[in-house]
């Protein structure tokens, strides 16, 4: 009998080089797979930008694609709370059902559709909103309404669009609230480079950071009164004549009612508001003043006050001033995204008004979303209509939403709540069905940002590994598909769907990705030409937009909306100052704390607190210690250190097991922005020894 040889099949090894989806940096990666299954990253060392560089994250990139808990199967939670697997048929079956009754019995407006961070510059962001115009709600929302919109807002009606920093070109860099060491590695990488070729640096920030160590000169204002430190260097600008007079004369109007109303704010006072002596604020503003081409960044800790939008106003204004627009080293203005709009060729409908246009209108006129931060009192109270279902796309609203006690109470209260994640985070534990969705490895994009080089780029993305889960297009599709809503989505593949968008520039998505990107060419000083992108063509310091909305048309100062000042008879019982939101390097929000390379970098939350502050009150590093504001409270461990303001406590967002939204208020909304104040709160600690005493 002739003996049969058996060979084993040797997976060949292929390296494959993409750009990393977990953040909107877009790192280049050479990923080494074996067998459907990643045994190696490496960073792309050609890569235009990230020129090798990997963070934590993205070199934990295997750990977090293959986790043994994420998510595979949808989840259907049964009456007693426990979960059951069920088949994509029956899931989506469930789903819709779902929606027709809800849509049937209260109208399409009672659905908010909400897309988390993960879906930032994600092509599966526009699919959602697409489908939320078809099923006719308004109430689509996205992490604009907490994060970066107020930004955008502030400098649009000011300036005409959202600069971005060169920072490798600056010859002065400040960063106002904005920490890039940990935030974006690669900007922390061109402001070294800036500084090794004579570029001074500026940073204010309560705490005293990696960047600010290394800085010319650091301010710690107390948290909240950047509005005033704004006004603070614009009047010595003004009075040291700093600015750049032809910039001045040619192309801002308003300006003599800022002089005029900055004669109630000189700087003893602003010294007295920010607790910044006088002489350093002279000397900051001298030293930005005197160093152009300069450039400022601004960080989310900027929007998340009480009257965040006007101290961005500010800080806008400070740019032009010293004609700091749209030229190398200053502040780019990027090209527009000429990509084709999912929804440009829908037909208009009439639908109720969005949660939180009539609040904020100017919020809902540039971006035509819901404010999401108005969700809950939709839910809960009823305003201004009844929101019966949510369906939450990359998001995660129970860890990143403020007030989260008020967050639970109104998911519970809802009809019907579905998921859309990789794993079971706190808000999918809430939900009545879960859906799993292919990573970003595994499904086609295309990656757009401006956000490190201020130059538009588009990264095509290839599905690289096969996943045994359907995409976020497949599961709009399929959904659409069940509500009779399929000819609104009429592209039979991923590929279709995204040379639809592609059709404006002329290219397709194979030649995209054979080509590697797509870059916008950039021109300085664009306004000459054009002017700026306001209705007076001009950077407009008077704003008659707001005025006409009922806004300060000046970028006037408020004292935040609780505080030592503001609120005293609050401070009796709460007499710390409490900001919130410092990102940990391995985590963005509240991803990846179940990934265990990236746990054991930073293992546990910290309240960070001075070593002056704590002995004061009997405290030590690693006490254990109860820390509560007037909406909630958390146990949490405290770290002492030299390197905060005293009197100020800080701790660090996104974990389970001390979830700083609990604290947050989620009453008193920046008036434009309808942005939460996190940065600006008052709070107490007491050791949990004493406690139990």
């Amino acid at each position: 009998m002739e003996s049969v040889k058996k060979t084993r099949k040797i997976d060949k090894i292929n390296n494959i080089t993409t750009v990393c989806g977990i953040c909107t940096a877009h790192c280049g990666l050479i990923l080494s797979i074996k067998g459907n299954k990643i045994i190696e990253v490496n960073g792309q060392k050609n890569h235009p930008v990230s020129k090798g560089y990997l963070c934590s994250k993205g070199k934990a990139l295997a750990s977090i694609i293959h986790a043994p808990d994420r998510l595979r199967y949808p989840l259907k939670k049964n009456k007693g709370g426990s979960w059951s697997k069920i088949s994509w048929d029956s899931a989506l079956d469930f789903l819709a059902d779902q929606l027709k009754k809800i849509k049937a019995q209260y109208g399409p407006q009672a659905l908010a559709v909400h897309v988390g961070y993960p879906g930032v510059g994600r092509e599966f962001t526009s699919y959602y909103n697409l489908f939320c115009q078809a099923f006719g709600t308004p109430n689509f929302s996205t992490p604009g309404s907490h994060c970066h919109f107020s930004k955008f807002l502030a400098a649009s009606v000011t300036i005409g669009t959202l600069p971005v920093p060169d920072f490798g070109n600056s010859r002065c860099i400040v960063l106002w609230g904005s920490n890039p060491s940990v935030t974006s590695p690669l900007a922390a990488n061109l402001i070294t480079k800036a500084r090794r070729n004579g570029g001074k640096l500026i940073v204010i920030d309560p705490r005293e950071t990696f960047m600010a160590k290394k800085a010319d000169l650091h301010l710690q204002p107390r948290p909240g009164t950047d509005g005033a430190l704004a006004l603070g260097f614009i009047q010595v600008i003004l009075k040291e004549k700093l600015y750049n007079s032809n910039f001045v004369n040619n192309w801002i109007i308003g300006l003599d009612y800022l002089v005029e109303y900055l004669k109630s704010y000189p700087l003893e006072k602003i010294e007295k508001i920010t607790g910044i002596p006088q002489r350093k604020i002279e000397k900051a503003a001298k030293l930005y003043g005197s160093n152009s081409p300069a450039c400022i960044s601004p960080g989310i800790a900027l929007e998340l006050q009480s009257n965040g939008f006007q101290g961005l106003r500010a800080i806008y204004l400070l740019q032009s001033l010293c004609g700091n627009l749209d030229i190398r080293g200053g502040s780019l203005f990027p090209q527009p995204n000429p990509m084709v709009s999912l929804l440009s060729e829908l037909p208009k409908k009439e639908k109720p008004p969005a949660v939180g246009e009539k609040e904020f209108p100017l919020f809902y006129k540039w971006f035509q979303n819901a404010q999401a931060g108005r969700y809950i009192d939709a839910i809960l109270e009823e305003k201004p209509y009844s929101i019966k279902a949510m369906l939450i796309a990359a998001g995660n609203p129970m860890l990143t939403w403020p007030n989260s006690n008020r967050v639970k109470s109104a998911l519970g209260k809802l009809e019907f709540v579905g998921v859309i994640d990789h794993f079971l985070t706190e808000t999918a534990k809430q939900a009545d069905l879960v859906l799993p969705a292919a990573s970003f490895l595994g499904r086609l994009d295309l990656f757009s940002s401006n956000g490190i080089t201020g130059f538009q780029k588009v990264y095509p993305v290839k599905k690289i590994l096969k996943e045994d889960i359907p995409s976020d297009w497949k599961i709009c599709r399929q959904l659409m598909k069940r509500l009779n809503m399929e000819h609104y989505f009429p592209w039979n593949s991923e590929e279709d769907v995204i040379n639809h968008r592609l059709n404006s520039l002329g290219i397709t998505f194979e030649e995209l990705c054979e080509k590697g990107s797509l870059e916008w060419n950039y021109h300085e000083k664009k306004y000459i030409k054009n002017g700026f992108l306001t209705p007076s063509g001009k950077v407009e310091v008077y704003c008659k937009q707001l005025e006409k909305l009922g806004y300060d048309p000046l970028p006037i100062y408020k004292e935040t909306a609780e505080s030592p000042v503001s609120t005293p008879e609050l401070k009796q019982d709460y007499p710390l100052i409490l900001t919130t939101g410092t990102r940990d390097m391995p985590y963005i929000h509240s991803r990846f704390h179940n990934i265990p390379p990236l746990r054991q970098l930073s293992p546990e939350p910290l309240l960070e607190i001075h070593r002056e502050t704590a002995e004061k009150m009997a405290l030590k590093n690693n006490d254990k210690v109860m820390l509560e504001s007037p909406r909630g409270r958390l146990q949490v461990l405290i770290k002492t250190s030299l390197d905060i303001l005293p009197g100020v406590i800080s701790l660090s967002h996104g974990w389970e097991e001390a979830n700083a939204n609990l604290l947050v208020d989620d009453k008193n909304l920046d008036p434009v922005s309808g942005f939460p104040p996190c940065r600006a709160l008052l709070a107490r600690i007491e050791k949990i020894a004493d406690l139990d005493e």
